[in-house]
């Protein structure tokens, strides 16, 4: 069951919906099968039908962080004015389409989970199923809560009862609970194109590192560690290798391989467009210094990522041209796969984890010394130095990942309570005082569907 060709079926309980407040009628597609006329077979084509979904829900959450960070700036034929205007109200058209995209897809996830949980049989099929809706459904949740903080926690496919705000501590036992079933009911890794318990635990320590729980978010890293499954990639080829249809890169952990005959994903044509015209840019101070030398010399992840022949050009993403300054060919740039987790982010993990200390630090250079020709760290950092040098790390690791604003917004809320308002201040040069823009407004229309039940969040009250 576990293949690589993701197959969609319909089911006629998985509808598209605007928001979670209220469903939108759908008429069943000729030919659909029924949800209580699933049978044990089926499942498995729901399992891969729910896995396509996963791909599109990636792609279009792709570019936020970056976005929002001031990594971009417009490019060829784009302009980008306020960035952070896309969320200042409740009527921003991105709040709004992030909440109901999400929303949408956690029908799909609860849709799953019902058809699994009424499988007649405990075969491999029906766990993986399993496996794959509670993996999913805390995917979902864990994008929600890190831009809007509490959410409806939604746990019935197609339900059409509002449900109110859940507080943002609650949500974040809701993921955690999702990830123990998904634990319960997935193998160990074995191809990263399916979910694993590694992909679990990487997850688990992510979320555990937000709400604080260093120690716990610690212990699931090395558990991903445990299996020695993966190996950190030590050349600018091996690099840029990981974004590349067919690759065989030993640092993946999870990435939907993208494969598919319509509505292709294609993230180089939002950075790296073959056409000459794509919406972002490398923002210029970070094309000049983003892999300056610092800690470490001749860091491997900048030819992968920019090239000197087009500052206009995030060069991650090979476009499969071969006039367009690629640093590695790319013989199926429509289906190259997408990276959730890999190595590197159990790395940083652990470095955030253990903080400034042996350990940390120990962790920290384990990463550094693959991605740098040499590395030289002092002998002892203040806690401030630490942790700029990890956000530093983070953002040349994870550039045009959509990574940088969530995790300017974890290190602030974690390790600058006292001096919020200014520190945020530093880090975005058109943030302006605007500290609420941390947490994305509910979207106004949701709020009007829900008769009130949805609460605002500070700053954006009408």
């Amino acid at each position: 069951m576990k293949n690589t060709t993701y197959i969609i079926i319909a089911v006629s309980a998985i509808l598209t919906f605007s928001g979670c407040a209220k469903m939108l009628d759908s008429i069943s597609p000729k030919g659909a099968i029924r949800t209580d006329e699933l049978t044990d077979k089926d499942l498995g084509l729901l399992t891969n039908g729910t896995m396509h979904m996963f791909e599109a829900l990636v792609s279009n959450l792709w570019f936020d962080g970056d976005y929002l960070a001031e990594d971009f700036t417009g490019g060829p034929g784009y302009i980008l004015v306020d960035i952070h205007a896309e969320t200042q109200s409740a009527s921003s058209s991105l709040a709004k389409s992030r909440w109901q995209y999400c929303f949408n897809y956690v029908n799909y996830a609860n849709q799953l989970l019902l058809a699994a949980k009424s499988a007649t049989n405990t075969t491999a099929d029906v766990r993986y199923a399993l496996g794959v809706a509670y993996f999913f459904r805390a995917m979902i949740y864990y994008n929600l809560v890190i831009r809007y903080g509490g959410v409806p926690v939604i746990t019935e496919p197609a339900k059409l009862d509002i449900v109110p705000r859940s507080s943002e501590k609650d949500v974040y036992a809701f993921i955690l609970s999702d990830l123990t079933e998904a634990e319960k009911n997935l193998d160990h890794f074995s191809s990263f194109a399916n979910p694993s318990l590694e992909a679990v635990w990487t997850l688990a320590a992510k979320v555990n590192l937000w709400l604080g729980n260093k120690e716990t978010a610690a212990a699931y890293a090395e558990k991903v560690l445990e299996g020695k499954y993966f190996t950190l990639s030590k050349t600018s080829e091996e690099f840029a290798s990981m974004f590349i249809y067919g690759t065989s890169s030993k640092e993946i952990i999870f990435a939907p391989i993208n494969i598919r005959t319509t509505g292709q994903i294609r993230l180089f044509e939002s950075v790296n467009d073959t056409d000459g015209s794509f919406l972002y840019s490398p923002d210029p101070k970070f094309f000049s210094g983003l892999y300056s030398d610092n800690y470490g010399t001749g860091d491997i992840r900048k030819p992968a990522t920019f090239t000197v022949d087009d500052p206009s050009r995030v060069i991650k993403f090979p476009n499969g041209s071969l006039t367009c300054h690629q640093f590695i060919f790319n013989s199926g740039p429509s289906e190259s796969p997408l990276l959730v987790f890999r190595l590197a982010d159990v790395y940083l993990v652990l470095a955030e984890a253990y903080g400034n200390t042996d350990d940390g630090i120990k962790s920290l250079k384990t990463l550094m010394s693959s991605r740098y020709s040499s590395v030289s760290l002092p002998a002892s950092m203040t806690d401030s130095e630490y942790e700029n040098l990890l956000l530093d790390e983070n953002l040349r690791e994870f550039y045009s990942e959509g990574r940088r604003w969530f995790d300017v917004k974890r290190f602030c809320f974690l390790y600058h309570p006292q001096d919020f308002h200014t520190w945020i201040d530093t880090q975005y040069a058109s943030w302006k005082g605007r500290d609420f823009l941390l947490y994305w407004p509910i979207p106004q229309e949701e709020r009007d569907k829900a008769k009130g039940q949805y609460t605002q969040n500070p700053g954006y009250e009408q």
